[in-house]
């Protein structure tokens, strides 16, 4: 027989577990959802799975916005203990950090025979608008400058402004995103406001040439146009919001097209929509990645560009698509899709805690894509 104050005792305990239960106060739970979570056992250990995998992402905006959307369309939407049980699964998954990108040799990477193609796909990655630009008046051209993760945070460099003939040079405003979480609204801090800026030979070209401006050491340096025949060095740390200082070093590399590039990418102009083909310096001849007019896509290259990790190179067809090709697995994926009248420019692959990612501006909107579990 149980005494009285032995119930009692028993019933404060039962409440105490399950108000711990799951990653949140289980006594406050308001939701069908939340009171679910709460008395079914195996959700709740997923819940406190979640948020373990969540809690070292929680400073960044990117991975906040993606937790609060999962919330909402995806986990708040479910009405039965199986739909949350893989809901919960496939966001672990996705917030669990990858393991570290084992490295391919020229060994690795084959010539395709001539009688085959890249296995062609469309699979959207997950998007977050990151910010919107400020868009001041005489705006006509943006480009997205620099990408880099720096101790886990994404730091992005943009230019925005226009062409001054009679400086021969770009003038506008350089900015800074770092994707550092809370940020309500996103804002970017303003490095450098109306200059002459030199970024690289042919700044906005489908191959910009030599580039002068670029992140070194957690600073991004670049060349400050005073007037025809001037320059100076400038460079900005990275994440301080202090004012640039002039600098004895400058910056030269190599473009965006070629810089890290595994193997060489040639295709057709606006007027032929050839098809595309890569070349390797370690092997000869060359493979085709797509034949001219694919159905659905007449071939216009712009921006080509290599990750620094991967056996991966990502190009726009046109203005309004991001492009993906695997020279390993050979494979040829459209990853990005935009929509209205803006344009999609500079894609800039990153890693985000282990995944792969891109970068780019949608019209005066700065975004990042990344890649979902396969």
């Amino acid at each position: 027989m149980i005494r009285k104050k032995d119930f009692v005792l028993w019933v404060a305990l039962f409440a105490g577990s399950y108000a711990h239960a799951a990653s949140f106060d289980c006594s406050k739970a308001s939701t069908e959802v939340e009171r679910k979570i709460c008395r079914t056992p195996s959700l709740s250990t997923l819940d406190e799975q979640l948020s373990a995998a969540f809690k070292p992402l929680k400073n960044i905006r990117t991975f906040q916005v993606i937790e609060s959307e999962w919330l909402e369309t995806q986990r708040n939407t479910c009405e039965s203990t199986e739909c949350l049980e893989d809901a919960y699964d496939q966001q672990i998954r996705f917030l669990t950090p990858l393991p570290e990108i084992v490295h391919v040799t020229e060994k690795d990477i084959k010539l395709l025979p001539a009688d085959k193609i890249y296995a062609q796909s469309s699979r959207s990655w997950k998007t977050v608008e990151l910010t919107g630009l400020p868009n001041e008046k005489d705006v006509s051209e943006r480009f997205l400058l620099s990408a880099e993760m720096l101790s886990g945070m994404l730091h992005v460099i943009i230019f925005e402004g226009h062409y001054d003939i009679q400086l021969s040079a770009y003038r506008g405003n350089l900015y800074e995103y770092v994707d550092r979480n809370p940020i309500t609204p996103p804002i970017t801090y303003t490095i450098a406001k109306n200059i002459g800026f030199d970024g690289a030979l042919n700044l906005g070209g489908n191959d910009e040439g030599k580039r002068f401006a670029g992140i070194l050491d957690g600073s991004f340096y670049y060349r400050e146009q005073i007037t025809n025949k001037q320059q100076k060095g400038m460079v900005y740390k990275l994440g301080s919001n202090a004012q640039p200082k002039e600098s004895s070093l400058l910056i030269q590399q190599w473009s965006n097209s070629t810089d890290h590039a595994i193997g060489g990418v040639m295709f057709g102009t606006i007027e032929m929509f050839g098809p595309i083909k890569a070349y390797y310096s370690h092997s000869t001849g060359e493979e085709t990645i797509a034949p001219a007019n694919t159905p659905g896509n007449d071939w216009y290259i712009y921006s080509p560009i290599w990750s620094t990790s991967r056996p991966v190179f990502y190009f726009k067809n046109g203005s309004i698509t991001i492009w993906r090709a695997n020279i390993l697995d050979k494979t040829l994926t459209k990853v990005v899709s935009g929509d209205g009248e803006d344009l999609i420019q500079n894609p800039t692959p990153v890693d985000i805690n282990g995944r792969e990612a891109v970068v780019y501006l949608h019209g005066p909107n700065l975004k990042i894509a990344i890649a979902p579990d396969e």
